[in-house]
């Protein structure tokens, strides 16, 4: 038992589940979707356009937005993210690009709902 213990606070250190609060990601996640997202630090490796990322809010530091990874500029250590429906979304178009360090959290897979449920 107590190696089963173990392993999953060893696990929560590299995996976190979320709750999809706003629709700026909509179609792809809908608020209520529930996703298991990844440690970027566990990940160890540069954020890729097309990933779906959760970043710290440049504008509240306390808080994290859920974006997807639509520029990366290497030489400078930033990344453009961007809503899926621009209409709903602060993002990069309004706060500009944010480091990559901002980036704390690679969305892996969707649990909840079922109907909805896999890889994103």
């Amino acid at each position: 038992m107590a190696a089963g213990i173990a392993a999953g606070a060893a696990a929560r250190r590299w995996l976190d589940v979320v709750e999809v609060q706003g629709s700026s990601m909509a179609p792809a996640l809908l608020p209520g979707d529930r996703i298991i997202v990844e440690s970027r630090s566990y990940a160890q490796r540069a954020p890729r356009p097309g990933e779906v990322v959760l970043a710290v809010d440049p504008r509240e530091p306390r808080r994290e937005l859920i974006k997807r990874v639509a520029a990366v500029d290497a030489e400078l250590g930033e990344v453009e993210l961007l809503g899926d429906a621009p209409d709903e979304s602060t993002d990069s178009r309004e706060f500009g690009r944010v480091r990559v360090d901002a980036i704390r959290w690679r969305a892996a897979l969707r649990y909840w709902p079922p109907a909805r449920a896999g890889r994103l």
